[in-house]
Formats: structure tokens, C-alpha cells, sequence
């Protein structure tokens, strides 16, 4: 039986709210799920020494020694951001899911759904400013809708062999 390490990550406050609700107090990593490859992606990449941004919390990872091994000794994880970035992108994106989703249906607003989400996993207004959140969310429908290209549009299209014989 392999020996495991626990390791403890700088997060935000509403980033292991979600977590907690996602994994549990502590997080086996696993390169099978989304922490388990934004984990490997980044130290994969190279660890960049950014700025030093102080975070509110921190996260335990378990980790056995192959995993160590594979990520890299050097790696000083009470310095990396790209972690934190990395799962508030994943938190935001699967909060403006579920935005979209009861929207669509009728439901309700977008913002009660907002706030029934992040109620249900404990995070509060004194974790995350809830205005920045749905700003953040009227932004990106926004451009979704108005910026997207289109690469496959039949306009732009040159006509195949494939289309003479339909």
C-alpha cells in the first residue's frame, strides 16, 4: 500500500465552499475528474512564479507518492495561483449552467437561480460579491450571443462534390 501525502492549496473562501461540496473536506487527487487534470495540466505545463496574491483559505489534497513524483518535488503549492483560477473558472461556468438551464425552462430568473445555487452549496455574499458574479454572467451571455463566429455556416461555404450528388 502506497504512502500518501497531504497537501494543503491556497484557495478563496467561495472556491472551497465548492469544493467541499464538490469532493468532501479533502480531495484524493485522481487524474480522472476535472481537479484531478487542472492539477496535472498545470504543474504538466511548468509552473510560472507569479505575483503573490494572499488567498483566504486552503484546500487539503491527498496525494500518494507516485503522484509526487509525477507533478513535481519542486513545486512550492502554497505559491500557486493557477489553481485557484482554474477551479473559479469551473465554479462560474457550471453556476451560469445552471443559470441558463433555469432560465430556458421558465422557471425563474436567472438571478434567483444564482442565488438558489450558491445557497445550496453555503456560499455567501461575505464569500463572493453576488452582483460581481451575475455581471459576470450578463457579460458572457452577452458575447456568446453577439461575438460568436460561425466557422461551418452554409454562407461561407464552397460548394463540395458531395452537394451535386444530393
Amino acid at each position: 500500500m502506497s504512502k500518501h501525502i497531504t497537501k494543503e492549496i491556497p484557495v478563496s473562501l467561495h472556491v472551497k465552499k465548492y469544493l467541499e461540496y464538490t469532493f468532501g473536506k479533502q480531495y484524493t487527487f485522481s487524474k480522472n475528474d476535472f481537479l484531478g487534470r487542472i492539477i496535472f495540466g498545470v504543474f504538466q505545463r511548468g509552473y510560472r512564479l507569479r505575483e503573490k496574491v494572499r488567498l483566504d483559505t486552503t484546500y487539503s489534497i491527498k496525494l500518494t507518492e507516485d503522484n509526487i513524483n509525477r507533478l513535481g518535488r519542486h513545486v512550492k503549492w502554497e505559491d500557486c495561483l493557477s489553481l485557484d483560477k482554474g477551479i473559479d473558472s469551473v465554479f462560474r461556468n457550471q453556476l451560469h449552467f445552471l443559470m441558463n438551464i433555469h432560465k430556458k425552462l421558465g422557471f425563474e430568473s436567472a438571478k434567483e437561480a444564482m442565488l438558489q445555487g450558491l445557497y445550496e452549496i453555503g456560499i455567501t455574499e461575505s464569500d463572493i460579491n453576488f452582483e460581481s458574479l451575475y455581471r459576470d454572467y450578463d457579460r458572457k451571455k452577452r458575447y456568446t450571443k453577439n461575438k460568436r463566429s460561425k466557422p461551418n455556416s452554409l454562407k461561407n461555404r464552397k460548394p463540395s462534390s458531395y452537394d451535386f450528388f444530393n
